[in-house]
């Protein structure tokens, strides 16, 4: 897909996109100055939106890739020691430990927001039967 397709696909602009590439973020081939995203990029975009929407940093965001493309290759070739594997580990339980944290707030605003609709419709039931 090109650049204009993925982002009227996913609802992204362009210069976002852009700006993921400069950063290193979401690197994408170029050919004949267009740039050309692949079924493994999407993928890797579809994972960056869901940790933007879970208020992640972009920062954030581009270690995690990295450390699970770093992972990858060491699965490949066989070159992660058990420090690195510890420091990886670590670093994933922490981001972890802060996405469980968020859902346990997310459920307390969820529970507000349900006592809030059922006040609301208690009370349009009490003004219709009037």
């Amino acid at each position: 897909m090109l650049i204009g397709e993925v982002s009227k696909e996913y609802g992204i602009g362009i210069e976002t996109l852009r700006y993921y590439d400069r950063i290193g973020l979401l690197t994408i081939e170029r050919r004949k100055n267009n740039r050309h995203y692949t079924e493994k990029d999407i993928k890797k975009l579809q994972n960056i939106m869901a940790m933007k929407e879970m208020m992640f940093t972009l920062e954030d965001i581009k270690k995690l890739l990295e450390i699970d493309e770093r992972i990858d290759r060491g699965l490949e070739n066989r070159t992660i020691d058990n420090k690195d594997i510890n420091t990886l580990l670590e670093g994933v339980k922490s981001k972890h430990l802060e996405i469980l944290e968020k859902e346990k707030q997310l459920k307390k605003v969820k529970m507000h927001l349900e006592k809030i609709i059922g006040k609301i419709e208690n009370l349009q039931r009490r003004n219709n039967s009037d």
